[in-house]
């Protein structure tokens, strides 16, 4: 009985040669599992969903890569969705991007996406952001594409400098990126449909881009971003979903002083598994009850 097979995981380079994808951002293993039995192909870690969720501190560089790189192997042990992970600005300068690329491939991610912030950095949809001269930022490319070969880990090369400089410092140093080693091309929030467009007939081979309704870049939906020539796409939901639905129920059980709410809601919104189908707590006790009889299976309480 295998409770979770990640021993031969697509590798994201397998899906984009198979067409376009479409990666949810997640920020821990259940909201992973969730995604995965909902149907999608990959996800993304996010970084500032991570540091909200692991550690509950801004998108500001306080969280360190030794808790994100155990978060991302406790991930990837759990589910068999290739991961692309946010390593910020590699955590130093060229020899820290070679150690954290190498632990993020050697912990389970797919990709990792490397952008060219000023430490501390910020979210992409933070104002502010500043960005390192252009060739640091490619030998930092370099650094990272040195530490990824030979493994199923691709690189993609970020570049937040489309609000830190201007459209063409970032198209720039996308394609010194791509000519530094880079396997996808990631400029983050450009803010006008005629800026993506350049941007998707100008920058060569592979691109990423970041979907946000609520954030600095126009409302483009898959297959627009994908017939422009775009191939991957990430987008945020898990976290904002989460903290909605307690925020909803919240306003009630805080004064009505109990959560009748929520089985009411179930009622009528029934989920498509339970929190026990996600993490297979039957086929848990049932591998159990084959090495010790004594195991059973468990049934859920009911009221009398």
């Amino acid at each position: 009985m295998v409770l979770t097979s990640t021993t031969n995981r697509t590798s994201l380079k397998q899906l984009l040669e198979q067409g376009p994808v479409l990666a949810p951002c997640v920020y821990d293993c259940f909201s992973a599992l969730v995604v995965e039995k909902l149907g999608f192909q990959a996800m993304c870690l996010s970084g500032g969903e991570a540091a909200a969720s692991l550690v509950g501190v801004p998108d500001i560089g306080l969280c360190s890569f030794e808790e994100v790189c155990a978060l991302v192997n406790r991930i990837t042990c759990v589910s068999s969705l290739p991961m692309i992970v946010d390593i910020d600005t590699g955590y130093g300068n060229e020899l820290n991007v070679i150690r954290t690329c190498q632990r993020a491939a050697q912990a389970g991610a797919m990709a990792v996406h490397l952008e060219d912030q000023k430490w501390p950095k910020r979210a992409g949809h933070m104002a502010g952001k500043q960005v390192i001269p252009l060739e640091d930022y490619a030998a930092k490319i370099k650094a990272a594409k040195y530490a990824l070969k030979d493994t199923d880990c691709l690189l993609i090369a970020r570049t937040d400098a489309f609000h830190a400089i201007d459209k063409e410092a970032a198209i720039e140093r996308m394609l010194a990126a791509r000519e530094a080693g880079a396997d996808l091309c990631f400029i983050d929030q450009p803010d006008t449909k005629d800026a993506i467009y350049e941007i998707a007939e100008r920058v060569p081979g592979w691109k990423m881009f970041g979907m946000a309704s609520y954030g600095g870049s126009p409302r483009m939906t898959f297959e627009e971003l994908t017939s422009l020539g775009f191939n991957l796409c990430t987008l945020h939901f898990t976290m904002s979903a989460a903290r909605l639905m307690m925020e909803t129920w919240a306003k009630t059980i805080v004064t009505e002083k109990n959560d009748f709410c929520v089985e009411a809601y179930l009622k009528e919104h029934p989920h498509i598994a339970s929190r026990h189908d996600i993490v297979k707590t039957q086929e848990w006790l049932a591998l159990g009850s084959m090495l010790n009889p004594n195991i059973k299976q468990a049934e859920r309480l009911q009221a009398k």
